[in-house]
């Protein structure tokens, strides 16, 4: 029973993680392809505006995640101690939804946020797709996160 656990833990981290470690490449690749777009950019106060707008959205992404984590720690915690004081009530859907969301966080928690412009029109519209893309992510692995408590609640 606990090595089949195990064994679908690490099935499904390694679904999920493989592409993370190829879009390292093309993130790198994205993150400075967004700086030498900057340079072009004449306006300095523009310059100083975009970074500050890509460090915030990396900021968010990196505290959201975090909390995540915390919360996913708590529920394995909680699950854990279900697990030692109830033994005939049976765990295994509610550990498959903490595993999948703390894949969907730690998956969220590599992703950068680069702002796409084509010139200095464009930058407001690509600064806000971004911003966009950002809480359309975390709502979607937030969401994950309830669905693994509404588990354990449920269990309950």
């Amino acid at each position: 029973m606990i090595m089949k656990k195990i064994l679908i833990g690490l099935s499904l981290v390694l679904l999920f993680s493989t592409p993370a470690f190829a879009e390292e490449a093309t993130r790198s690749g994205k993150k400075s392809e967004f700086r030498e777009r900057i340079t072009q950019v004449r306006d300095e106060k523009k310059k100083q505006i975009l970074e500050h707008i890509s460090n915030q959205l990396a900021l968010i992404n990196d505290r959201a995640t975090k909390a995540m984590l915390v919360h996913l720690e708590r529920l394995q915690a909680l699950t854990d101690k279900i697990k030692t004081r109830k033994p005939a009530v049976d765990i295994t859907v509610a550990q498959t939804k903490i595993d999948e969301a703390r894949i969907a966080v730690e998956t969220q928690a590599v992703k950068e946020y680069i702002i796409e412009f084509t010139g200095e029109a464009g930058l407001r519209v690509g600064a806000s797709a971004a911003k966009t893309q950002l809480r359309a992510d975390l709502k979607a692995v937030r969401e994950k996160v309830r669905l693994a408590r509404q588990t354990i609640v449920d269990i309950l």
